[in-house]
């Protein structure tokens, strides 16, 4: 019985307490929630991130990714809507500047991150090419050396 109901207990997003909360990631204060990010374990620990690059680089880095149980993104048009990383649609536009520096927004679908496009330019991107911009621009070369601003 008990685990039918862990069983449907879902991990969901934590809130994000900015101006004091830093990310797990890079260790800068969170203070944008249009780039906030989070990463839930199967035990519903959030480890939080100021930017969807640095989410993204401990995505690729963590020795415990196999405990991961989903990456969540804001909705760039409503940061309050938590989007699955998996399931947005990303902007890399170098117009459209982001906490750390790689320029990533997240859209819930490919229309409304194409409205951003057409505004800011840049190229529609997923989850998988984010995290390769991350790997090329920040790991490669640096090892698995943290990225600081």
């Amino acid at each position: 019985m008990l685990l039918i109901v862990l069983a449907g207990c879902e991990p969901e997003p934590q809130p994000i307490q900015f101006g004091s909360d830093q990310g797990d990631y890079c260790r800068m204060m969170i203070t944008e929630p249009q780039f906030a990010s989070q990463i839930l374990n199967k035990q519903g620990r959030a480890f939080k991130f100021d930017s969807i690059e640095c989410m993204a680089a401990y995505a690729l880095t963590a020795e415990d990714s196999d405990n991961f149980h989903s990456q969540w993104v804001p909705n760039f048009t409503d940061p309050d809507e938590w989007l699955q990383a998996e399931d947005a649609f990303f902007l890399h536009s170098e117009t459209l500047r982001s906490p750390m520096g790689l320029y990533l927004s997240a859209f819930p679908d490919r229309e409304t991150a194409e409205e951003f496009r057409q505004e800011y330019r840049g190229e529609i991107v997923s989850w998988n090419e984010v995290k390769e911009i991350v790997r090329s621009e920040w790991l490669a070369g640096n090892g698995n050396s943290q990225h600081t601003h």
